[in-house]
């Protein structure tokens, strides 16, 4: 029998210092304006967005024409609900103001039936639910009507919500397998996890079986993509277009519950593997629960880079076979990481074992605050764990590799993902079960629900301490987060020491009510290297450094010819600041031409290595995360001078 794991009440979470709160400053203060004027095509010199203007054209309210990808729409939702998260955190008149005109923007644009896609509304409505392979109409849906249940939950307002509520309708009357009804789905899964959030905000159980259609329609034969009908007039504002046979590309391969490999596009992927994790937990189904962990475990354990970035093939944007893993020529792309989030944390909704919040901090920490710069205005569309600038432009694979973070792209999906999930934060740091309040991550926050009150206190995560002070109403436990990445933890509880058994990754705490208890958590913070199974051929041979859950990397800038330098095997890894040195070994010969006989020598060095997030904020230049590993070196070799 499942447990009942409740989550918390964002609006009851505060986030209020530290390292998060920073972070959460940085969104609400410089990218979410940033990514208003972007979209409303305001910022000179960085690709035009066209979205609030297809919509204004769409109202009636200027002339014109639609322009760029059919998927534009989704980027104003987006921000939509990056915006709403931003009233969580402060009661901004300005910003609810202007959510509001733009929500009589989306009211003016929307038909009378409520359906609601610039494209189809300026480029002929006859055409609507044609090619939803590739037109995105599900998909943008998806995103309003997750924007809009954010929205009334930042406000109280339903003008947002009664707008999407009319086109959910309207995608009900439209879908499903009632005759006369289309027994198809969107080929980038969204809509379904959307419906399912309307659900559990509205109360409206058709929404729950319409997400549930397309959740179990998908992959059912014959292939949906394979018979629709196909719209030639919409190819130019595609972002690309694949020709396949078994539509593994959308995971519209197999039924949901026949898969047993992730395949195809991985964003895709995490959005329709959340969604079946939704299916799963409100339908209390065991045996979609038992899919979805056979499904994890091969995302996480031969998939996933260290970072949490996912879906290593360019091509596609897609997942390849097992621990096929390349660092330089990754994909790695940020909304990726973020649909990891997403799905790992529906998983943990399910099951709380710290195998899913280890990811999800992995994921927040290193693959997606690395898609953003630390001014907050500039973005990485894939992320990669050695780069190597010198070679892009000589060689057409490194193609989808930039130099250093853009202002903006051409298809801007990652900097309003990369916003919402940073303003969101709240939800993911505590639920409830039982009698038992879970903590899943350390952030400097407050909670007052259901019967429980919580602070946080701690300079996670470049320190281990985490000071709690908790009173119940009544007697219950918490549970306290192990890390995975942790070799030695303590407990105090009001100032004795505790022990406690460890289940699933967390240790429960005994809570006596009416009483405030303080509770300091210690978690041993040092770095460490970390090795890749011998199946990952691109980091045979090599170490990665952690320290805590951050990744760190070795750029150019700090160490000149990085590419001659290696760890020593057994060398020590100190920190300075929040940097690590890691002793190191330089290659060097003296060979005059190309090749020769005389065999490297090696000198002593020390490694600078940043958290893998912070690199490409002080210009272009090379950067590694997994670096060679050599043993200590034999006396004619090895000479033990610096390498100044």
């Amino acid at each position: 029998m499942l447990k009942v794991i409740q989550k918390a009440d964002m609006r009851k979470v505060k986030i209020n210092g530290g390292f998060w709160k920073e972070k959460q400053n940085l969104i609400k203060d410089v990218t979410i304006p940033y990514i208003w004027r972007a979209l409303n095509d305001e910022i000179e010199g960085v690709a035009r967005s066209g979205a609030v203007r297809n919509f204004k054209i769409a109202a009636g309210e200027c002339r014109g024409t639609f322009y760029g990808l059919v998927s534009q729409d989704s980027d104003l939702f987006k921000w939509i609900e990056a915006a709403s998260y931003a009233l969580f955190m402060e009661n901004s008149k300005e910003l609810e103001m202007l959510l509001d005109r733009v929500a009589e923007l989306l009211q003016k644009a929307q038909q009378k039936d409520g359906y609601l896609n610039s494209y189809y509304i300026l480029n002929g409505l006859s055409h609507r639910w044609d090619y939803l392979k590739e037109s995105c109409q599900l998909y943008c849906a998806g995103h309003f009507i997750e924007a809009a249940v954010t929205h009334y939950y930042a406000t109280g307002k339903k003008n947002m919500l009664d707008i999407a509520c009319r086109y959910a309708d309207c995608i009900d009357r439209s879908f499903g397998r009632a005759n006369g009804k289309i027994r198809g789905y969107d080929g980038h899964a969204e809509i379904e996890l959307a419906l399912f959030r309307l659900y559990e905000c509205t109360g409206e159980s058709r929404y729950r079986k319409l997400g549930e259609f397309f959740v179990e329609e998908r992959g059912q034969k014959p292939f949906f993509f394979g018979e629709e009908r196909t719209n030639g007039n919409i190819r130019e504002n595609l972002v690309y277009e694949l020709q396949e046979e078994d539509f593994s590309h959308s995971q519209s391969h197999l039924p949901i519950r026949q898969q047993k490999e992730a395949k195809g596009h991985a964003v895709k992927a995490m959005y329709f593997y959340s969604a079946a994790a939704d299916e799963a937990r409100i339908e209390k189904d065991e045996s979609l629960i038992r899919v979805l962990e056979n499904l994890w475990q091969d995302v996480t354990q031969r998939k996933m880079y260290l970072t949490g970035a996912i879906g290593s093939r360019e091509y596609g944007e897609s997942f390849s076979g097992a621990y096929d893993l390349p660092l330089d020529l990754m994909y790695g792309e940020t909304c990726a990481s973020i649909g990891l989030i997403f799905w790992a944390w529906r998983m943990m909704l399910l099951e709380e074992d710290s195998r899913y919040a280890d990811v999800i901090e992995t994921a927040l920490y290193n693959g997606v605050l690395c898609g953003i710069s630390q001014s907050g205005d500039k973005f990485f569309y894939t992320n990669v764990l050695e780069a190597k600038p010198d070679k892009y432009a000589m060689r057409p694979e490194y193609s989808h590799i930039v130099k250093e973070r853009q202002p903006w792209f051409a298809c801007p999906c990652c900097p309003p993902n990369i916003a919402r999930i940073i303003l969101s934060l709240q939800a993911y740091i505590y639920t409830f079960s039982e009698d038992q309040l879970c903590i899943h991550q350390y952030v400097n926050s407050e909670i007052k629900e259901n019967g429980w009150q919580c602070s946080q206190t701690t300079e996670y995560p470049y320190e281990g301490k985490v000071i709690l002070k908790l009173k119940s109403e009544r007697d219950g436990a918490v549970k306290l987060r192990i890390p995975g990445w942790c070799n030695a933890y303590s407990v105090q509880v009001d100032g004795k020491s505790c022990q406690g058994e460890i289940q699933q990754g967390y240790l429960s705490v005994f809570i006596e009510r009416g009483r405030e208890h303080e509770i300091i958590l210690y978690l041993e913070l040092k770095p460490q290297k970390i090795y890749a199974a011998a199946d990952a051929e691109s980091m045979q041979g090599k170490a990665a450094v952690m320290c805590g859950p951050l990744v760190y990397c070795a750029e150019e800038i700090d160490n000149r010819m990085l590419s001659r330098m290696c760890l020593k095997r057994n060398g020590y890894l100190k920190t300075d600041g929040t940097a690590i040195l890691a002793e190191g070994l330089f290659y060097r010969n003296e060979m005059k031409g190309l090749y020769g006989k005389q065999p490297f020598r090696f000198q002593s060095c020390e490694i600078r290595m940043i958290p893998y997030f912070q690199w490409n904020n002080r210009g272009i230049g090379s950067m590694k995360t997994f670096l060679t590993e050599r043993q200590e070196i034999d006396r004619n070799g090895y000479r033990g001078e610096d390498c100044g």
